[in-house]
Formats: C-alpha cells, sequence, structure tokens
C-alpha cells in the first residue's frame, strides 16, 4: 500500500512538473501582419499585428528611427501579451524588432523591418500616397466624372497629379498632369479621357522632399455590350421538368477596352415579367435552373464592369412538362 501511494505521488508530482515546463520556442520566429515591410502607414495609432507564436506567453517589440543600425530614437520598447498592439508615431523612417517569449525561451528574432509612418522619403521603396478613387483596375464609362482622389498624407505640403494613357506609367502618353495641388483630389478637364487603357498617379512633397509615385490602372470603356441572343430553350419550345439548361450568344465585344460582361438572366411565369420567378446573374452564356412544370417566358440583359448596358433582349416562351 506504502509503494503505492508513493507511485501515486511522483506521479502528480509529474504532472505538476509538465504543466509549468515552458516549450522551447528558440527555433521559432514570430510571423509579422502589420506593418508590412517597407509600408507606408497614414495613420494614427500605428497598429502593429503579428500571428500568435504557439509556446510563446508574451512579445517583445521593438521601434527605433531611423534603423537598429543608427538609432537616433527608441519611441517603443515593451512587452506585449497578446499580438495586435497600437502605438502613435510621428512622421518619419522606422525599423522593429519582434520576439516571442515564455516563462524560459526566447524565440528568434523578427526583423529589423523596415517602415515609414506619414511619408517615405524619395528613392525609398514603394509609395507615401494612398490612393482613393478610382480603385486600381477599375472600369468608367462614358458617365465617369473625371475626378481622382487620395488619402491626406500628415505633413504633406502639397500634391503632383499625372495621368498617362498605355499600359505604363513610365513610357505612356502624358493626358494631364498638375503640382502645386493643395487637396486630396483633382478632376481632369472633360473631353481628354475617351476610351482606353490610363496609369494615373500621385506623390506628395513635403518641402523639398518628395515620394515617388502611387499609380494604379484606369480603363475606361465607352462601348455599349451586345444585345444577347436567346439561344436554348428556343421560343415557343417545350421541355420536361427538372434541371434546364439556358443559353445565349453574348456575340464578339468590338471595344478598345472589353470590360468583363455580366449576363443577368430573367425567367417570369408571365409576359409582362410580373411574377419573376428566376433570376441569375453569371459571367457568361449559359446556366442551368431547375424548373416545375409551368409555362415561362425567359430573357437576358447584358452590363459590362464599366456599366455599359445592351438593354433586354428579346424573350422567348418555354413549357416545361412533367
Amino acid at each position: 500500500m506504502r509503494a503505492l501511494l508513493i507511485l501515486i505521488g511522483l506521479g502528480i508530482l509529474a504532472t505538476s512538473c509538465d504543466k509549468v515546463v515552458a516549450e522551447d520556442i528558440t527555433e521559432d520566429t514570430p510571423v509579422l501582419i502589420l506593418p508590412s515591410v517597407n509600408d507606408t502607414v497614414n495613420q494614427n495609432p500605428v497598429h502593429f499585428k503579428w500571428e500568435e507564436l504557439e509556446g510563446a506567453s508574451k512579445y517583445h517589440l521593438e521601434v527605433v528611427s531611423p534603423s537598429f543600425t543608427s538609432i537616433s530614437s527608441y519611441p517603443l520598447d515593451t512587452i506585449v501579451t497578446g499580438t495586435d498592439f497600437f502605438y502613435d508615431l510621428d512622421s518619419n523612417e522606422y525599423e522593429l524588432r519582434l520576439t516571442a517569449l515564455n516563462g524560459g525561451y526566447e524565440s528568434q528574432i523578427l526583423g529589423p523591418v523596415k517602415f515609414w509612418v506619414g511619408v517615405q522619403p524619395s528613392g525609398g521603396t514603394g509609395g507615401s500616397v494612398v490612393l482613393d478613387y478610382p480603385a486600381d483596375g477599375a472600369y468608367e464609362n462614358a458617365q465617369f466624372s473625371n475626378g481622382f482622389s487620395w488619402i491626406p498624407v500628415s505633413g504633406a505640403t502639397s500634391y503632383e497629379f499625372s495621368i498617362r494613357q498605355g499600359s505604363d506609367f513610365s513610357t505612356g502618353t502624358e493626358i494631364e498632369a498638375q503640382n502645386g495641388i493643395f487637396t486630396s483630389n483633382y478632376t481632369v478637364p472633360s473631353g481628354l479621357l475617351s476610351e482606353g487603357e490610363y496609369q494615373w498617379g500621385v506623390k506628395a512633397y513635403f518641402g523639398a522632399v518628395e515620394t515617388p509615385f502611387t499609380i494604379h490602372q484606369l480603363l475606361i470603356d465607352e462601348t455599349d455590350p451586345n444585345l444577347a441572343i436567346l439561344t436554348n430553350p428556343g421560343d415557343l419550345t417545350s421541355v420536361q421538368q427538372g434541371t434546364i439548361t439556358f443559353s445565349w450568344s453574348n456575340g464578339t465585344d468590338v471595344g478598345t477596352v472589353q470590360s468583363p460582361i455580366t449576363s443577368t438572366l430573367e425567367i417570369a411565369t408571365d409576359a409582362a415579367f410580373g411574377a419573376i420567378s428566376n433570376t441569375v446573374s453569371i459571367i457568361g452564356n449559359t446556366t442551368d435552373v431547375d424548373l416545375t412544370p409551368d409555362t415561362y417566358y425567359w430573357r437576358v440583359t447584358n452590363t459590362d464592369e464599366a456599366g455599359n448596358s445592351a438593354g433586354v433582349s428579346a424573350v422567348n416562351q418555354v413549357t416545361v412538362t412533367l
């Protein structure tokens, strides 16, 4: 009996020891989410975020300016128990390091990771101006307002705007350029932008210092898509109930810019489409729909991503039988 009690006691002791033994994380490295390498942060407080490292109980976050090899200021040296931290930083160049910790071990050091707050010096990597509208790769039609906007950069004294026609900003034909802009938006004179591909960019000035251009692509599509030609089921045909394939032809887009076309299929139980039973929007020209016995009417409307519409197709009537 005594031997049994001793064994039980040793087991409890071993279990307790296991619970307090820290996991060895010396070969692991934290994974940073925010800010990314060479990122420019244009808002305060700056959001620092990283993935949780298994076995870690806290993290050592260090931020210096401008770099760990040439420290002029050490604004942040803190221990964080979670995976998020917010801190106000002045507009400047920074580097950060992150180390995971637990009761007995330290991980590999993540970093140094270069980032900027507010301004990135000329010749740096990346851009300091965050473009707002239009979005990168956006399609616009003839009703485009010619208005462009970006997020104000803290400390900027002015901005320069440029829009160029072509697929490359550096070699494109400059359509419009303006510097000495003191707002965070600019409107291109009407009539300058016709159908085609453009690259537009904005840079910020901080006195004699300037950032690189931040660039977005813009595609102007002024050509309506083709009217859909209904092919299946044919008009006044009968099909059996169940899954029915609807198809149509969209023809060939003849525009210079061919923005993606969304086809909207509408199926109704009346010719006036007052009682629509099914609506399906797809990029393509065929889709399957389950229908029960009845008489149906169907049509297709083609609209491209720029907002141009071909209008409504002809209407086909189909009878679904048992």
